[in-house]
């Protein structure tokens, strides 16, 4: 469900390389496969910022169609912090029999922007960040009787107190430090994330959609 390779370089374009390990998909509403966070000025257009920490979540689970990997390519690092990761499949193993009840569960950019009132987020207009803001999706709590689908940046549930402490407990969570040169690429269902934000470093990534991943 996670793979890390260290001093990954390859002189092609990253969304040529990127190919090599599973079918890129776009990432943003004007179609962008490659999208850069960073601390630093951006290079490309699709940039987001690096600076602020972000709690746990999937990437795009407020949409209806779920990226199932998520590739990071670290191609800067000094001082830059973490990233966490927690494994969903062993926190719904272990769970207690209260907790393994179905439950159709909101996903909402809504929720996120209510939890973080002041995140940083640069819209074209207030037109798209209506737009982007309303955006919402239902997805079972449980998926395929192996794993708890939920997060705390974006998931409405009855349990939802029970299920943070649960499942964001440490011995179900793995922490990676950001080095130049690597390749992070995670299951995007099956794994939870989050990071702290890199404030007093630097942090450059590029950042990747992919499903028929077959590295693993």
């Amino acid at each position: 469900m996670l793979k890390i390779i260290k001093n990954f370089y390859d002189p092609r374009e990253p969304l040529e390389w990127i190919k090599d390990f599973g079918t890129p998909l776009p990432q943003i509403d004007d179609g962008a496969f490659v999208v850069e966070i960073t601390t630093e000025e951006p290079t490309i257009k699709e940039t987001l910022t690096a600076e602020n920490n972000l709690p746990w979540h999937h990437d795009k689970a407020y949409q209806p169609n779920v990226h199932e990997h998520v590739a990071l390519y670290c191609v800067e690092a000094y001082n830059a912090g973490a990233i966490q990761f927690c494994d969903m499949v062993a926190a719904y193993r272990d769970a207690p029999e209260e907790l393994k009840v179905q439950e159709k569960c909101v996903h909402s950019v809504r929720k996120f922007y209510k939890n973080n009132p002041d995140h940083p987020y640069k819209f074209e207009s207030k037109l798209a960040e209506r737009f982007f803001k309303k955006q919402s999706a239902v997805y079972d709590l449980i998926q395929n009787d192996e794993y708890f689908f939920f997060s705390e940046a974006y998931t409405t549930s009855v349990k939802e107190k029970e299920l943070i402490e649960h499942c964001y407990q440490e011995k179900y969570i793995t922490t990676h430090q950001y080095e130049t040169g690597d390749l992070i690429i995670y299951d995007n269902k099956r794994l939870c994330h989050r990071r702290d934000g890199t404030v007093n470093g630097k942090k450059k990534l590029l950042r990747f959609a992919l499903n028929n991943v077959t590295l693993y």
